[in-house]
């Protein structure tokens, strides 16, 4: 494996979308295909915090955005409309990661 295909794998470990369905939630979605797991303390309630074992940890956690916007909620509580794109990445940036490709613009 070249240093590009390393470099490849570790961006699309930490960074997942998909496509809202109009009825479950931005954390349920996620869940239809990534093992999950989610804060249940009162502080953090709905929190997601690991995704396929990336935990959060500070100052990187998991993040998401719903149609290129990010959600002042839990992702539990977020109801994407059917077609919205829903955009979850980690690391320590607050904006989600451009995903501009040719033809896409």
């Amino acid at each position: 494996m070249n240093l590009l295909d390393s470099q490849r794998e570790s961006f699309h470990a930490r960074v997942i979308l998909l496509e809202g369905d109009g009825r479950s939630s931005a954390v349920d979605l996620l869940k239809e295909e990534h093992d999950v797991a989610v804060a249940d303390d009162p502080i953090h309630s709905g929190m997601v915090i690991s995704i396929n074992g990336l935990e959060n940890n500070d100052p990187q956690f998991w993040r998401y955005a719903v149609a290129g916007s990010k959600v002042p909620k839990p992702a539990s509580e977020a109801l994407p409309a059917e077609g919205e794109q829903v955009l979850w990445w980690y690391g320590d940036s607050p904006d989600p990661p451009s995903l501009t490709y040719p033809g896409n613009r």
